[in-house]
């Protein structure tokens, strides 16, 4: 993989610094790290799709993400209530 995976760690890094720079209130972006602990060999069954012990690593990783996103769509859900019916 070798230059390949510089290529993909280059990326990874500047997601963040992207995803704060386009980040707003009326459209919220969530950057989770699917790579760390995550084997392109090993969590793969095929080398493109994951199998159960991938699905897993991911499911560990997008789940707290998602409720979090949730959670704070539904705060700022009832704050705009809040200010409505002020």
């Amino acid at each position: 993989m070798g230059n390949f995976n510089t290529k993909v760690q280059q990326l990874n890094a500047a997601i963040p610094t992207w995803a704060t720079q386009q980040n707003t209130t009326e459209s919220p972006i969530w950057v989770v790290d699917q790579y760390t602990g995550f084997s392109g060999s090993s969590d793969n069954r095929d080398g493109v799709h994951p199998n159960d012990a991938g699905d897993t690593k991911m499911m560990n990783v997008w789940y707290p993400a998602l409720v979090k996103a949730f959670q704070a769509a539904k705060a700022e859900k009832t704050k705009t209530a809040r200010l409505l019916r002020a």
